[in-house]
C-alpha cells in the first residue's frame, strides 16, 4: 500500500513504507539514510539527522525556528509542519495537507489515512468511511473499536467499559461515559438553541421571536432530538414568509399568504402551517384553502402539454368551456378541477399512440385500463363530440369483459421465456411482455390497444409487484419487473 501519491525526489521510486519530507520534497527510506547523516546541530546542539550537503549543520526544525507562520503570520505558535515555502503553525497546517482519495467513497479529503480493519487488513479510508466499519457501542451508541462485550455479545467501547457512567455537567443526570461530557438530551438542547438563535438573527422583527417560539413548539411536539436535527430545514420557508411580512408591513392573513406562496409549498411545510394556526398567528380558512388548492391544481393541468400543440389547444379550449359555465354559476372551481383530471390523463395516454387526435379505439383502451374513470371522463368526451365533431361517445364503449387468450398456454409460455432471455428489453417490447405475462400467468387476454406503462407497476406492503387493469389487480413476478428496469 502506497503511503503517498508522490514519488521519491531522489531515486524516483514509489513510496510504500516511508515518506520523509524535507523542504517540500519526498524521500524513501533508502535515500533518507543515504542523504541525511547523524550530526550535531549547530543551533540546538542535539544529535539529529541533517542533510549532508549543508556546510553548517542545522536540523530542519532549527532552520525555521522563530520564523512566523507563512499563512497567518503568528510568531509564537505550536509548530505544525514545514513546507517548501516555510513553516506553518499547527492551526494552519490542515490547509497544507495534500488531499488523498478514499478507496471507499472515492472522495478526496484531508482526513484519509491507512486504517487497520477488523480483519487485520489496511485500507486507505476517510474518517466517516472508517467509522462505518466499526460496531456500535451498546451503551453510548457511538461507532468505536470494541473493548469488551456484554453477556449477549454486544460490543462496549473502552470508555463505557472502564469509566461506565458520568454525571452530566448541565442537568446532573447519569449517562454512559462514552457519550461525552454532557448527556444526549443536553447536547440536543444546546444544538437546537445554537441553530435557532443563528436563524432567528437572520429574520426581521416580524418573525425573529416567532421562529424561536416555533423551535420551542417543535421540541415539545416532536422531541428535542428531532427538532435539533431538522430545525434548519424550515429556515428557507420562514425567510420567504419574512419577505412577505416586510412587503405588507405586518403578518399576512391566510388568504394573503397563499396568494404569494402555493398551496403545495404550504403543504410541504405543513408543520409550520399547523404552528401558525395553533398559535392563532395565521388562522387557516378551510374554504380558501380548498379553493386555492383547486386553482393551483388547475394551473398545473394547463401546463402539462407544450404550448401550441394540438393537445394543449384541446385542454385549453375545454378549460375555457368549463370557465364559461363557472361565470354563469353553473359549476364550481372544484368541479372544474375534477373535470380536467381525467381529460389530462386521457390526453397523456394518447401519447402512446401514433395519432394526434383521440379516437374511439384509444378511448376504449383507456377505459379498459382505467375502468373507474368512465363516468368522470364522459363530460370531456361529450365536449369533443360537440365542439370538435368527434364521431364517438361514451355509449360506444362496451363494458369490460375479461376473455381467455386465443393463443395456447404453451405458446404464451415460450413467448414469455423468449422475451425474458433478451439481454436488454427494448422499450417497444415492454408492453408486449406485460400483455404476454398477464395472458400466461393469469389467463387474461389484454387487448393490443391497451398500453401498460412501467410507471403503473406498483409495490405493495408485502414487496409484491402488481398492476391494476380493468379494475382488477394482476401480480407480476420480480424477474419480469427487473427485466424492464
Amino acid at each position: 500500500m502506497r503511503v503517498s501519491d508522490a514519488d521519491c525526489d531522489y531515486c524516483h521510486e514509489k513510496l510504500f513504507d516511508w515518506d520523509y519530507r524535507y523542504h517540500g520534497k519526498h524521500y524513501c527510506r533508502k535515500c533518507y539514510n543515504y542523504l541525511f547523516h547523524f550530526k550535531i546541530c549547530s543551533v540546538c546542539e542535539r544529535r539529529r539527522k541533517i542533510y549532508y550537503a549543508l556546510k553548517t549543520p542545522i536540523c530542519k526544525f532549527c532552520q525555521v525556528k522563530d520564523k512566523p507562520c507563512i499563512r497567518c503570520g503568528k510568531e509564537n505558535y505550536t509548530f505544525g509542519k514545514i513546507t517548501e515555502h516555510g513553516t506553518v503553525c499547527k492551526s494552519c497546517s490542515k490547509y497544507f495537507v495534500k488531499l488523498k482519495k478514499c478507496t471507499s467513497c472515492g472522495q478526496k479529503k484531508t482526513n484519509i489515512s491507512n486504517r487497520l480493519l477488523s480483519d487485520n487488513a489496511t485500507k486507505l479510508l476517510c474518517e466517516s468511511c472508517y467509522a462505518k466499519t466499526l460496531p456500535i457501542c451498546s451503551q453510548c451508541r457511538y461507532r468505536r473499536n470494541p473493548y469488551t462485550f456484554t453477556l449477549d455479545k454486544k460490543p462496549i467501547c473502552k470508555l463505557c467499559s472502564t469509566e461506565i457512567i458520568r454525571l452530566c455537567s448541565q442537568c446532573e443526570k447519569l449517562f454512559p461515559a462514552g457519550y461525552g461530557r454532557i448527556c444526549r438530551d443536553c447536547h440536543c438542547k444546546n444544538t437546537l438553541t445554537s441553530k435557532t438563535n443563528f436563524i432567528a438573527a437572520s429574520l426581521s422583527t416580524y418573525l425573529s421571536k416567532t421562529f424561536i417560539d416555533f423551535s420551542d413548539w417543535l421540541a415539545v411536539r416532536r422531541g428535542v432530538a428531532f427538532a435539533s436535527i431538522h430545525i434548519h430545514h424550515y429556515h428557507a420557508y420562514f425567510f420567504e414568509l419574512d419577505e412577505i411580512c416586510n412587503r405588507l408591513n405586518k403578518l399576512p392573513s391566510y388568504e394573503e399568504l397563499i396568494t404569494r406562496v402555493t398551496i403545495a409549498k404550504a403543504r410541504s411545510n405543513l408543520v409550520v402551517t399547523i404552528f401558525f394556526d395553533e398559535s392563532k398567528l395565521i388562522v387557516i380558512d378551510k374554504k380558501i384553502k380548498e379553493e386555492y388548492a383547486n386553482l393551483n391544481m388547475i394551473d398545473k393541468y394547463l401546463t402539462v402539454f407544450e404550448q401550441g400543440t394540438y393537445r394543449y389547444k384541446l385542454i385549453m379550449r375545454y378549460y375555457q368551456y368549463l370557465y364559461s359555465k363557472l361565470k354563469a354559476q353553473q359549476t364550481t372551481i372544484r368541479s372544474i378541477r375534477l373535470s380536467l383530471t381525467p381529460a389530462v390523463k386521457f390526453l397523456q395516454y394518447c401519447n402512446h399512440f401514433n395519432t394526434q387526435k383521440p379516437t374511439l379505439d384509444i378511448l376504449k383502451s383507456y377505459l379498459w385500463y382505467c375502468s373507474g374513470q368512465r363516468a368522470s371522463i364522459t363530460g370531456f368526451v361529450n365536449f369533443l363530440a360537440k365542439e370538435y365533431k368527434f364521431n364517438f361517445s361514451i355509449k360506444d364503449v362496451e363494458p369490460i369483459v375479461f376473455k381467455t387468450p386465443s393463443t395456447s398456454k404453451e405458446q404464451l409460455k415460450q413467448r414469455f421465456i423468449d422475451l425474458l432471455r433478451l439481454d436488454e428489453m427494448p422499450q417497444n417490447k415492454q408492453n408486449y411482455l406485460f400483455r404476454t405475462a398477464i395472458g400466461y400467468l393469469h389467463g387474461i387476454d389484454v387487448p393490443e390497444s391497451v398500453f401498460i406503462d412501467t410507471r403503473d407497476i406498483k409495490l405493495n406492503s408485502k414487496k409484491e409487484f402488481y398492476v391494476r387493469i380493468g379494475g382488477s389487480v394482476f401480480y407480476l413476478p420480480n424477474i419480469l419487473v427487473n427485466a424492464v428496469e
